[in-house]
């Protein structure tokens, strides 16, 4: 394996240590127009460390995370105090130098200069193995920008494709020849995060690493996304197509068009026809997919047959056990003080229809609330309270209905991988309904001991979900608190969580702590930035590459999925809009 690229080499100028208890390199290269083109943000060098033998070197690889030209004929301190004519004149002549400089350098004035820090490996001369290091390079010593062979090694080190759990997540940012592995049950278990502002292409990140998770994840990996916009029916449409397990599940009827539920009442063909077009009139497609809007009309008749589409509805429970069992009576830390009274209203109305006992249910609760004393207590009460008093009659048929103890038993399922979108027209039904998923599987998990099979759940728009207190609206108290048990508790049954927004100052500082994986684009907020910086322990410095990204070019640090560990480099991911494209084809032979 050749070590180096055949590129002049530059000089070790300045080392000083940052904020984060890590390295600054500075380093200098001749200044030519060729090699300036070549050097890339996210390249590797090696500089001699102080590891090194007087006959055999050791290596230690830097990082370039920043990279600019400097003519040293114009100084700064010449622009605050020079005289204007000769300032511009000399502006002028070094304009010149930038292409008179094409293949060779034949002037000291011009430089390249590069900030490289530290990737934590080094290597001997004359060997290929890279272990763990943490020397120093030497001052004066050259720095050798890597073979693209050698980087690769580097960056996917300790993984090997062939075997189970791992998949190729994108390429190098400023090279498609560089593939980028991730371990998939570290990413998910271990949780990750996805940070970007408007317009950085988050929703296309996160198809594109569901389908990827997915395709090479163990067997009855499970992910479930909370889809706070309506935005994932067009952008995942192909895996719902592909794993036949796969569910769109409406909190509240009013998610959905009515014409659904009339198609699952009477499956004749005028149904179908006017439950795909609705969904075709109501669906929310990015620019490049709505132009061909048109196409998903098969899938969507397929997904209709299949009855994909469910509702879970609220206040629907076939007896007063099963309410008070979704209210979390089981799982929460309810004090034993607390426990006869609650235990009391079960054994006079547990088995009853609530139908047949609604308001004398209501008037015992409302006595009861005055007399507990624990807050836990208190929540499963007023949550009962606040289902019976909303409680309406539903028409919807049977099988358009899911409900939790359904949905966790399809969710421990080992045999099936699968997608569940989770919508709804009411925001904080969703948040409740976060609440009462994520206690309900954890609980089973916990009692009997499941770890298998992986279960993410993404929460796209993390803001409304996990808020500061300030930032609390709604429900969104419950919803916090259910995330953060899975974060703190969930990866040792199993269970791992994503959370995904462009507003990060705005996210609870105890979750944001808690994934090993950041997908971080462009944050133009200093506040959003230093967020990131304080939950990764990463310099803020390391940004200023996210502000030149374009769509699917997104900074990759991690603790554990990837070879090249807690370092940040940039990686582009694959369009998800052309997958879905591809997908359509499938449905071409329909096409009159």
């Amino acid at each position: 394996m050749e070590y180096f690229r055949d590129e002049p080499a530059g000089l070790v100028m300045k080392i000083e240590p940052n904020e984060n208890g890590k390295f600054i390199t500075e380093i200098w290269f001749d200044y030519t127009l060729k090699l300036m083109k070549n050097i890339k943000e996210g390249d590797f060098l090696a500089a001699p460390s102080f590891k090194s033998e007087r006959d055999k070197k050791h290596y230690v690889i830097l990082q370039v995370v920043k990279k600019f030209p400097r003519h040293f004929a114009l100084k700064e301190d010449n622009l605050k105090k020079g005289y204007p004519g000769f300032l511009t004149e000399a502006a002028r002549n070094i304009s010149q130098d930038w292409f008179s400089h094409y293949e060779e350098s034949h002037d000291d004035n011009p430089k390249i200069i590069c900030e490289a820090i530290p990737v934590n490996m080094g290597f001997w001369e004359g060997e290929e193995k890279v272990e763990e290091d943490y020397e120093l390079p030497m001052l004066g010593a050259e720095a050798k920008l890597l073979s693209y062979e050698f980087m690769q090694k580097i960056l996917n080190k300790g993984l090997d494709e062939n075997e189970d759990n791992i998949t190729e997540i994108g390429k190098l940012q400023h090279n498609n020849k560089i593939r980028v592995l991730i371990r998939i049950e570290d990413l998910l278990r271990l949780h990750f995060g996805i940070f970007g502002f408007t317009g950085a292409g988050k929703s296309n990140l996160i198809s594109t690493l569901i389908s990827k998770l997915l395709e090479n994840s163990p067997k009855g990996t499970k992910i479930v996304i909370f889809d706070i916009m309506g935005e994932y029916l067009a952008l995942l449409s192909d895996l719902l197509y592909k794993y036949p397990s796969s569910k769109i599940i409406g909190i509240g009827s009013k998610t959905f068009v009515e014409s659904i539920y009339k198609y699952y009442q009477n499956e004749n063909r005028d149904n179908l026809k006017k439950a795909a077009i609705d969904l075709l009139k109501t669906t929310l497609f990015p620019k490049k997919l709505f132009l061909k809007r048109k196409y998903f009309y098969y899938p969507f008749v397929e997904f209709l047959k299949r009855k994909i589409f469910k509702v879970y509805e609220e206040g629907i429970f076939s007896n007063v056990n099963k309410l008070f069992e979704e209210a979390g009576i089981n799982r929460l830390n309810i004090s034993q003080k607390d426990k006869p009274a609650l235990d009391e209203i079960l054994k006079i109305f547990g088995n009853k229809k609530i139908s047949d006992v609604k308001d004398e249910l209501l008037k015992e609760i409302k006595n009861l609330l005055a007399q507990v004393s624990t807050t836990n207590a208190q929540k499963v009460l007023k949550y009962v309270q606040k289902k019976l008093e909303n409680m309406r009659e539903t028409f919807l048929p049977e099988d358009a209905l899911i409900s939790i103890p359904r949905l966790v038993e399809e969710l421990n399922n080992e045999e099936e991988k699968g997608l569940y979108i989770i919508q709804s027209h009411d925001p904080d039904a969703l948040k409740r309904f976060v609440f009462y998923l994520s206690s309900n599987i954890y609980e089973r998990r916990r009692q009997e001991g499941i770890i298998k099979p992986l279960v993410s759940f993404i929460f796209d728009e993390a803001d409304e979900f996990i808020p500061q207190d300030k930032y609390k609206k709604g429900d969104s108290e419950i919803s916090r608190q259910a995330i953060e048990l899975l974060a703190r508790r969930g990866r040792k049954f199993g269970l791992g969580i994503g959370i995904a927004t462009q507003r990060v100052v705005y996210l609870d500082t105890n979750i944001m702590s808690q994934p090993h994986t950041y997908f971080i684009s462009k944050l133009p907020r200093v506040s959003d930035r230093e967020r990131v910086a304080e939950a990764f322990a990463i310099s803020e410095d390391i940004f200023e590459q996210t502000f030149k990204f374009g769509k699917g070019d997104w900074l990759l640090v991690s603790h554990d999925a990837t070879g090249l560990e807690s370092v940040p480099f940039p990686i582009h991911t694959e369009n998800a809009e052309e997958r879905i494209l591809e997908f359509l084809k499938l449905f071409l032979k329909y096409q009159s």
